[in-house]
C-alpha cells in the first residue's frame, strides 16, 4: 500500500470519463451536485459512467448537502440507494456518518460497511473525517469495522501536510490515506514527504458564453491539463 500511488478523479458526467486512464488516473469517485460537496449520483448516471469505463467507479452515497448526522429516514434512504447503486456495476462506495455529537455513528457505518461488503463493494471514508472528534479514535474503529480508505485534508479546508502527518502515524499502513480538497501537481511533493501516496481531485472548470438572463447557457469541461500535470507529478515521485 505505501508505495503504490494512486489518482482519483470526482465527476458528475458520463461524458468526462473517456480517455481518464491514459491521462493516468486510477479510480472515479462518482458524485451528483460537486458544487454541494457530492451527492448521491443517480441509477441512471451510475450505470452510464460504469459503461463508460474500466476505472473502478466509486460512488458518493450522501442524501443532502451540510453536515454528517443523519436521521433515521436518510439513513434509511442511504441503503436503499446502496443497494440500486450496487446493480450498476459500481466497484465502491464513499460513505461517512457522525453523531449530532461529533463522534463517529458506529452503529450505521458498520451496518452500512456490512451491507457494502455484501456486495463485494469496497468502501472510502469522506471528509466527515476532518470534522469529526477523537480522530485517531475513529480511524481504529474504521479499521476495525473494514473500511478500505479514508478522504481526508488533514483537519484544514485545503490539504495539510502537517495534519495528513498526523493521520500517517496514526494509520500505520493499516487503511490507506488518501488526500484530498485542493490537491495540484505543486502540493504532491510536500505530500509525498509525510508517505501520502494517494491523491484525490476535482478537475474541471465552466465554460460558457455570454450571459443570458434565463442562465441556461454554459457546462462544466473536464481539466485535462490539472490531471496530466498531476499524474506527471505523483509518477515523478515514486520513480
Amino acid at each position: 500500500m505505501a508505495d503504490r500511488i494512486e489518482i482519483e478523479i470526482a465527476l458528475e458526467e458520463a461524458r468526462h470519463v473517456e480517455g481518464l486512464h491514459a491521462l493516468g488516473v486510477d479510480r472515479i469517485e462518482l458524485c451528483e451536485n460537486l458544487a454541494e460537496g457530492g451527492l448521491t449520483p443517480s441509477f441512471g448516471r451510475a450505470r452510464e459512467v460504469v459503461a463508460a469505463t474500466s476505472l473502478p467507479v466509486y460512488a458518493m452515497l450522501r442524501p443532502r448537502a451540510g453536515n454528517f448526522h443523519y436521521s433515521s429516514s436518510e439513513q434509511h434512504q442511504m441503503l436503499l440507494d446502496l443497494e440500486i447503486l450496487s446493480r450498476t456495476g459500481i466497484r465502491g462506495i464513499v460513505v461517512g456518518a457522525l453523531t449530532g455529537e461529533g463522534l463517529l455513528d458506529e452503529r450505521f457505518m458498520t451496518l452500512v460497511t456490512h451491507k457494502a461488503k455484501q456486495h463485494n463493494l469496497g468502501i472510502t471514508f469522506h471528509r466527515a473525517f476532518d470534522v469529526c472528534k477523537d480522530p485517531e479514535a475513529v480511524l481504529q474503529t474504521l479499521i476495525d469495522i473494514g473500511v478500505e480508505r479514508i478522504l481526508t485534508s488533514g483537519f484544514q479546508p485545503k490539504v495539510d501536510p502537517q495534519g495528513l502527518a498526523q493521520i500517517m502515524s496514526w494509520a500505520k499502513n493499516r487503511i490507506q490515506i488518501q488526500a484530498g480538497s485542493g490537491v495540484n501537481a505543486e502540493v504532491v511533493p510536500s505530500l509525498k514527504e509525510v508517505g501520502v501516496r494517494a491523491f484525490h481531485c476535482t478537475a474541471r472548470y465552466w465554460s460558457a458564453p455570454e450571459k443570458n438572463p434565463f442562465g441556461f447557457e454554459g457546462e462544466w469541461k473536464r481539466d485535462n491539463e490539472k490531471i496530466s500535470a498531476l499524474a506527471a507529478a505523483a509518477r515523478y515521485i515514486s520513480a
